[in-house]
């Protein structure tokens, strides 16, 4: 009896041994499934998230085709338009290009017109610049030579002082001034003997300047004329009677070429000094012989160099 009794104890032992066994297999075996159903149900989460992530990446790569796609067309029309109007920029350069080479053509003509125009210009300007430079160099030799004629004149007139001539040099001319004092007496037209010396002197150096041209004027004061005879009206007829009769002398007694001479009268309307005072019209009482040098060769340079 305690035998079948042990028994039964041990079969009741063994039993629940073994399904202890089995239940711990069975839990190790749940516990197993089920971290292995929550590693599946993260994949899946996982999954869904990168499907996710998909979809929303092929939806934007989606709209950048479309939008890649429109920017081709806009792009494609573009280049249509360039083509076209590289085609009209070409054909507008060929047509330049036309334009310009006959332009070169008719500028090879126009250059060569221009070159010997201003060939021309500067002949000219050569020929001009000399001619300034011939006037420069004769005005200088006309100067000098007037500058001489004075110094002679008035070596040969050394002896008379200067209260009965003077010799000047003004505007390229020479003023031989005679008193009268020297050559007349008052009222008068004749010429003293002192003065007809004066007057033959000044002959003498003329002759040797035959280029020189002979102006003589005759001055005088302001107060009227009086004479009694009735020979002379005024002013006028005295300084012209004075300057004809000097010119007289340097032709018939001076042998000076009447050709050159001029004589003229200005009666007191080109007084040198004031005729308030005696002094003033004693020297507003004169005869003036101008000379001139012959202007020609200076005339006929500005002449020429004016064209």
């Amino acid at each position: 009896m305690r035998i079948l009794f042990a028994l039964v104890v041990f079969l009741t032992l063994s039993s629940c041994l073994v399904s202890k066994k089995k239940l711990d297999a069975q839990t190790a075996l749940s516990n197993k499934y089920e971290n292995e159903l929550k590693d599946c149900s993260q994949k899946k989460q996982n999954l869904e998230t990168s499907l996710a992530d998909l979809a929303s990446k092929h939806d934007g790569l989606r709209a950048l085709f479309e939008k890649m796609k429109n920017e081709n067309e806009s792009l494609t029309e573009k280049l249509a338009k360039l083509i076209k109007e590289q085609a009209e920029q070409h054909e507008q350069y060929e047509s330049l290009k036309d334009r310009l080479d006959e332009l070169g053509k008719s500028s090879v003509s126009e250059k060569e017109k221009l070159r010997l125009a201003l060939l021309e210009k500067e002949k000219l300007l050569d020929e001009r610049e000399k001619r300034i430079n011939d006037l420069e160099s004769l005005i200088a030799k006309k100067d000098a030579a007037v500058s001489a004629l004075k110094k002679k004149i008035s070596d040969a007139l050394v002896g008379f002082n200067s209260s009965e001539l003077t010799v000047t040099q003004k505007d390229g001319k020479v003023y031989v001034s005679l008193s009268d004092k020297l050559l007349f007496k008052t009222g008068s037209f004749e010429v003293d003997q002192k003065g007809k010396q004066a007057i033959v002197k000044l002959s003498e150096v003329l002759n040797r300047q035959p280029e020189i041209g002979i102006l003589v004027e005759g001055h005088t004061d302001s107060k009227q004329y009086i004479n009694p005879k009735g020979e002379i009206k005024n002013n006028w007829d005295l300084s012209v009677m004075r300057a004809t009769t000097v010119t007289d002398i340097m032709i018939n007694e001076g042998k000076v070429d009447a050709k050159r001479i001029t004589p003229s009268g200005h009666a007191e309307f080109f007084p040198v000094e004031g005729n308030e005072t005696p002094e003033g019209r004693a020297k507003n009482r004169r005869i003036e012989i101008v000379l001139s040098p012959d202007l020609k060769e200076i005339f006929d340079i500005l002449e020429n160099t004016t064209r």
